[in-house]
């Protein structure tokens, strides 16, 4: 809806705004919204799998006991989604990028390169707790999440996925501590979005002294 919302008031395409407003002016070159037929990608890329249907990517569908015993012990392989077109993510997530242009992405975002700096203090202060039961877990704003891993660690971030790919991109502002973490199969059988499981694990090996516990199985 903001994607069109962004098309009216501008009187323009969406990806000629994003290009123009923000892609060019910080140099993100691999970065661009693709057009409605358009399934290439530039090389070079991974490609993306899933076990089964797009359904357990796209609307957190639980995999049936069946189906994570089948890709377990490698009986079902994974489907290769890797030239779909994600036009249907439109303004929410349908922007073909590259790691680094991420990691500069996020940084510019965070640092305050890309609002204004009324706008920039709206939108730090806006992540609230999303369990007000655990007000130091995550907490979420303005298509922004926040969380306090440790007291030396913390980071604005957003994670993203479409059927074949998971990713997580953060910037720790104290720090100066940016993070891209990409992954080409959606979810593990045992049901986890991929890229976010390995994040306690890439956190611990920054962090001098922390022990976030990691998943196993």
């Amino acid at each position: 809806m903001l994607g069109l919302v962004a098309e009216k008031a501008g009187g323009r395409p969406l990806a000629q705004q994003l290009r123009d407003r923000l892609f060019a002016p910080l140099g993100l070159a691999g970065t661009s919204l693709p057009g409605a037929r358009d399934v290439s990608l530039p090389a070079p890329f991974s490609h993306g799998y899933m076990y089964g249907g797009s359904a357990y990517a796209l609307v957190d569908k639980a995999y049936p006991a069946d189906v994570e015993a089948a890709a377990r012990s490698g009986k079902l392989q994974p489907v290769d989604y890797t030239h779909q077109n994600p036009s249907y993510a439109t303004a929410a997530g349908g922007a073909v990028s590259t790691a680094d242009d991420l990691a500069v992405w996020i940084r510019a975002l965070v640092t305050g390169k890309v609002l204004g700096p009324a706008y920039q203090q709206q939108w730090l202060r806006s992540p609230q707790a999303e369990d007000p039961a655990a007000p130091d877990g995550q907490k979420y704003g303005y298509g922004i999440a926040y969380q306090r891993f440790a007291p030396n660690a913390a980071m604005y971030y957003h994670g993203g996925e479409l059927p074949g790919f998971n990713s997580f991109i953060g910037h720790d502002p104290d720090h100066d501590v940016t993070l891209v973490i990409w992954t080409n199969l959606t979810v593990s059988p045992d049901g986890r979005t991929t890229a976010q499981a390995l994040l306690p694990t890439v956190l611990n090996q920054v962090y001098t002294g922390l022990s976030l516990p990691t998943a196993t199985g």
